[in-house]
């Protein structure tokens, strides 16, 4: 078995498990990486009960050159995310590698905006592009274009936000123990720590939320009430 199979694979046997855990309605779609872009994939998440939006990119895929031909006469939908300059384009009810899976679509975005970048010194505007496309499974039919490239970014934010900041502040690094069950505690009080700041600073952080302070200084702030202790009997003693 090669490494993109070995991945799909293991993805597949965690979505099983979550379904069994949490049911069908835990969530409605996964967003995946290209790699995954695949008829068994596809067809196997399906099953379970939902929809996916993966990254398009192997040109060898006859879909990929259709949607190309076809998204020349598709209207565009133009709109600002984020900075950005975005011209979205949709191709609809395409064959993918396995009919069983049923019609396709095919999400394309073209983005531009500029970044102010140093140069030997001196401050350039410089512009920059990306392009994107995803293929979406039938069941998202409802879900808009603009909804679709939101969707397909937040993977991207995922793994920027919960694992860039894990890494950096909660030490999700080498394990120090190397037993199994050591293994599980150690990485669920970390994910639990972080959900449970998250949550905090989300649903109480009016200051955060209006911009006028940072995580990291909450964060500060609630280790240094932390040793005050007698403040916090109250919490708990009833």
């Amino acid at each position: 078995m090669n490494s993109d199979h070995a991945l799909a694979a293991a993805a597949l046997r965690l979505l099983g498990r979550m379904r069994r855990l949490y049911g069908p309605r835990f969530f409605d779609a996964i967003t995946v990486d290209a790699w995954y872009a695949t008829g068994p994939f596809i067809k196997a998440v399906q099953r379970l009960g939902w929809g996916v939006v993966a990254v398009l990119k192997q040109e060898r895929y006859e879909i990929y050159g259709e949607a190309t031909r076809l998204s020349a006469q598709a209207k565009p939908q133009r709109f600002e995310w984020k900075g950005r300059q975005v011209c979205l384009k949709e191709v609809k009810d395409l064959e993918f590698t396995d009919a069983k899976i049923g019609p396709m679509r095919v999400v394309i975005a073209e983005e531009n905006w500029t970044e102010h970048q140093q140069l030997n010194g001196t401050t350039k505007v410089v512009p920059k592009e990306s392009h994107w496309r995803w293929l979406v499974d039938r069941s998202l039919d409802v879900y808009s274009g603009q909804t679709i490239h939101a969707i397909g970014h937040q993977r991207w934010g995922i793994e920027n936000h919960a694992f860039n900041e894990l890494t950096k502040y909660y030490h999700l690094t080498h394990c120090p123990r190397h037993e199994p069950v050591a293994i599980l505690a150690w990485l669920l009080f970390r994910i639990l720590g972080f959900n449970l700041f998250e949550f905090f600073v989300r649903l109480n952080g009016k200051l955060w939320r209006a911009g006028r302070t940072t995580l990291q200084a909450i964060a500060k702030e609630l280790n240094l009430a932390l040793e005050n202790i007698e403040e916090m009997q109250p919490l708990w003693s009833g």
